[in-house]
Order: C-alpha cells, then structure tokens, then sequence
C-alpha cells in the first residue's frame, strides 16, 4: 500500500493516535518475544513427547512457513475484511493458540497449533506499520515507527533470556501460556483504533495463486521430514514431484491473470531477485543456527534454560542496538558493502560456533554475538534498498513477496539443520576433523548452514552499492 492511499484521509487527534501506537508496540512485543522464547523451550518440548529433533523442529518450521505465506495472504485481504478487523483477527490467533499450545497433549497437536499461530499472526508485522501510517502524518510518521522499532529490539533482546527463565520457572508450556497475555489488547483495538481503518475496498485476490505457491513450498519443506525419517526414497520423491509442480503451475498461472499473487513484473529486476534470494540464504543460516544452539546447549553441554537465554543474549542485543546504525550506514553507501561484511561476521560467527559445539559454552556465545551482529548489517540495509529498487505501483507486492521469501528462508534454514543432524549416526566425528564427541554432529549441521551464507556473499556482489537507481521497470 502506498503512501498515496492514506494521505488523503483525516488523521485521528493526537491522543488517539498515540494510545494506538501504544496498542502497536504492545503486539509487537508479544509477538517479537514469542518468536525468541519458542527457540529456547524446543528441546524441553522433544523430552517430554519423546521425539527427535527432526519432529519437534516443525515447531519453528511449521511456523515459519505459514508466516511467510500468509504475510503476503493478509496484505492482500486488508481491503476485503478491513485493517481493524484484520488485526484483531492477528491477536486473538496469536494469544488464543498460545493458551491451547500450553495445553498440548502431543507433538502432533503443538505442531498443528503452531502452523495456525503463524498463519493468523502474519497479520501483525505488516498490519501493523499500516495503522501507524493511517494514524499518523507523513511528518510524524518516522517518530511512531522509531518506537514501534525500538519495542522490537527491547523484545528480541530480552526475548531469549526471559524464555530461558520461564521454562527453569515453570516448564515450556509457560513460556507458551505468558504469550496469551496478548488477548487483552483486543478490547483496546475496538475502543481506541477508530472504525474508519475498517473501510473496505473490493480488491482481487488470487486464490488459486497462494495455494499453488504453499502446496509447493509446503511439499519441498516436507520432503526433509521424509528424508530424516525413510531415506530418500519413492515418497521422497513424490513429494519432491509435487511441489515441484505446484511451482511450474504457479510461475505459469501468475502469467495469466489480471492481478496474480505475486506479479511477474518483480522478477524482471535481475536486482530485486538478487535481493530475495540473499535475504533468503541469509535467514535460513540464521533460523537454522538460532533453533541447533539451543538444542546443543541442553542436550549436550547440559545447562540450564536461563544459561541458554544468556549465551543468545549478545547476539540479540547487537541486532537491537546495530540494526538503526546498519541502516543509516545502507542509505549513504548503498546496500552491498553493509551486507557483504555482515555475511562475514555471519559466517565467522558460526564457524566459530561450529567449530565449539559441545565445548565450553564461551565459544557460542561469542560465535553467536558474531552471528547476531553481522545479521544486524544485512537485515536494514537490504529491506531499504529492495524497497527503492521497486517501482511504486508494484511496492506493496513487492516487499509483501519479499517478506514472504525472507521467512521461507528462515523455515528452509530450520528444516535443513535438524535434518542434518538426524542423518548422522550418533557418535559420528566431525566433517573436517575438527570436532568431536556428541557435539560433532550439531557442528557439521552449522557448517551446512554456513555453506548457505557463503553462497549469500558470493550473490550479494550483485546488490546496488550505492543508493539504488530508478526502478527498471515502468509504472
């Protein structure tokens, strides 16, 4: 949605305006909070259903898939059901399937839990930038969405360390019952955000083309399930067929119609596909990470939850107090250098990691404070510079299917990581001779995901290093 759209209403007073930012930053935090918490409770989850890594890891992935999907799905229904409601709707999944994932009595229903949360609180990152637009002017804007941004780094660095301190509280399922808190929000968003957010307008959606695009996604991501649990064999394949297909479809049916999911215009910018692919690389290095630290940390070097929070605290809070720097630094040199020497740290970082799996836990805390502060470099810098490479009838569509490839990657980085490490016999050495014992199987499954990273940096060459040029294409 472009700026031209909501200019021209009447802002709400000063007062309103700003209890509903209040309102914004309180979701945000929930939200952000979770997402850090989840990563810490997920070994504690696979002790008590008994299951493996390659299971309980659907935890993050499942998530992960249906948030990427669904954050272009609820840009595209703000006009049908409206912007309130919308977000509404956001919350009461995001707080509702807290309280029952609380409540879980098996792997099988925590994962199906988990796959609804994300479907329904993708609504609230973009959502909610848009009522801050609606409630503010252009020349008040910046202030708004500079507190909506520092709620973000307070919640993603305090996010690890207060999971790790639920769980040794009271279990995972009290990290999970803290989130449902959120539900109280919902009877301030009816009273204080005013009901002009809820006009609609009738806009097209292209069903057919969000279903073949998830069908195929889902049935790839899946195929890493198989593969952990029978080998690559026929249904491996099958899988591998399918979504394959759903993709062909989809890149031919987007062809087709009037208004597609995703508009074939976008990838005519050899830039912008640049762009997607490395945000891609880069969170998926950085999801699998983030979910085989935790794991290790417990299974292996058997510390406490709260030791955890504390080992991924650095790291959060150089992406908290990094993040508005790296983005300056992007809008005067352009986006190539920023992200170019985040790859780097990324990559020092997890070799790092890597190459201290199950040794003294000062090796992942300084690889993941590595890890956290190149991330810091490349997520600013890239998410501005893609939104200047798009023309402006083609933005919201643009960064909607650029949000939705930035979490794929991040569900792809998951699957492929506890993949890695349930293929490995147990007691297997390490790859490149350089670790050993229990945690050699982890470090080998870091080292897959720092291949993705160094793929990303040979790729980010091709990213504007400068303040990107007019857009390619034509309105």
């Amino acid at each position: 949605m472009s700026d031209d759209s909501v200019d021209d209403i009447e802002y709400p007073d000063r007062r309103t305006a700003r209890l509903g930012m209040v309102l914004v930053c309180a979701v945000v935090f929930f939200a952000v909070v979770n997402g850090n918490m989840v990563n810490v409770a997920l070994p504690f989850i696979g002790r008590d259903f008994g299951v493996t890594e390659g299971v309980y890891g659907w935890i993050v992935t499942g998530f992960s898939l249906a948030f990427a999907i669904f954050n272009a799905v609820h840009g595209r229904l703000v006009g049908r059901i409206g912007l309130r409601r919308l977000y509404a709707f956001g919350i009461a999944t995001l707080g509702g399937t807290s309280l029952l994932l609380a409540l879980s009595p098996n792997v099988a229903f925590a994962i199906a839990l988990r796959i609804i949360q994300g479907a329904g609180s993708a609504a609230l990152p973009a959502l909610g930038t848009v009522i801050i637009a609606r409630l503010f002017a252009p020349e008040q804007r910046g202030v708004a969405m500079g507190w909506v941004l520092a709620v973000v780094g307070v919640a993603a660095s305090i996010g690890p360390f207060l999971g790790g301190l639920l769980v040794e509280l009271g279990g995972w399922r009290l990290v999970f019952a803290s989130t449902s808190v959120v539900l109280l929000v919902i009877p301030g968003i009816w009273r204080l955000l005013p009901a002009s957010l809820d006009e609609r307008t009738e806009q097209p959606f292209d069903l057919l083309g969000a279903i073949l695009l998830a069908a195929g996604v889902s049935a790839l991501l899946y195929g890493f399930v198989v593969v952990e649990r029978a080998g690559p064999g026929a249904e491996f394949l099958l899988l591998l067929a399918f979504g394959a297909a759903c993709l062909v479809i989809f890149a031919w049916h987007i062809q087709r119609v009037d208004d597609p999911f995703a508009s074939p215009k976008l990838f005519a910018d050899i830039r912008y596909v640049i762009s997607i692919t490395v945000a891609f690389l880069a969170n998926a290095t950085r999801f699998g990470t983030i979910v085989l630290v935790p794991i290790f940390l417990i299974e292996v070097n058997e510390v406490s939850p709260i030791t955890v929070g504390l080992v991924l605290l650095p790291g959060a809070l150089f992406i908290a107090v990094i993040s508005p720097v790296a983005g300056r630094v992007g809008d005067r040199l352009g986006a190539r250098l920023p992200v170019a020497c985040g790859t780097v740290l990324i990559i020092a970082g997890n070799i790092v990691t890597a190459l201290t799996a199950g040794g003294p836990i000062l090796g992942p805390t300084v690889g993941m404070g590595l890890y956290g502060l190149g991330f810091a470099f490349i997520q600013s810098p890239m998410v501005s510079a893609t939104s200047q490479i798009l023309p402006r009838n083609l933005a919201g569509t643009g960064m909607g299917i650029f949000m939705m490839i930035f979490f794929l990657g991040g569900a792809f980085g998951v699957a492929i990581s506890v993949t890695v490490v349930e293929l490995q016999a147990p007691g297997a050495a390490g790859w490149f001779g350089l670790t050993s014992g229990p945690g050699a199987v982890y470090s080998n499954a870091i080292f897959t995901l720092t291949a993705l990273a160094v793929v990303a940096l040979f790729l980010s060459r091709g990213i504007p290093g400068h303040r990107p040029s007019p857009p390619l294409l034509r309105e």
